[in-house]
């Protein structure tokens, strides 16, 4: 009888376990596995899912032009339209900067309807620029064999 209790209790005890660490694994931000480095990234994910990884390897920030962004999708078959998500990252701040609402508003110009979202660091949560909802969870196939930029 005590053996049955015993192994009752030990069999409660690892689905216990099971479900505490399915549950934590939930709460994790998807959108942190890509955000590892201490530099700032711009990932584009289109809305056939692939995504692609830009950066110009600094710290506090991130310099793409429109015209090369462009440019680049263009040679990959996509336009600005295609695009459903632009994230990046501050490694600090969780509020969008007067610079990131300026290359928003630039991608809206040629025509990008998709979401614009920040993921910080200090945080680990995700914001949106016009807080349409739900933040999309992440869901792409990264090409990285293809960068928007060029790594060192």
């Amino acid at each position: 009888m005590r053996a049955r209790v015993l192994t009752l209790g030990l069999v409660f005890l690892l689905v216990l376990g099971s479900v505490l660490s399915a549950e934590k694994k939930k709460k994790t931000n998807p959108w942190q596995e890509l955000f590892t480095e201490p530099i700032e990234k711009v990932y584009i994910i289109m809305k056939d899912k692939k995504g692609f990884e830009y950066t110009s390897h600094d710290e506090i920030k991130v310099h793409m032009r429109i015209g090369m962004l462009k440019e680049k999708l263009e040679n990959r078959g996509y336009s600005i339209q295609d695009i459903a998500i632009v994230i990046h990252n501050h490694r600090r701040n969780k509020n969008f900067t007067r610079s990131d609402y300026k290359q928003y508003w630039m991608l809206k110009g040629y025509g990008f309807d998709g979401r614009f979202l920040l993921y910080c660091h200090r945080n680990k949560k995700v914001y949106d620029i016009e807080e349409k909802g739900p933040i999309p969870l992440f869901q792409s196939r990264l090409d990285e064999s293809n960068p928007l930029s060029e790594r060192v």
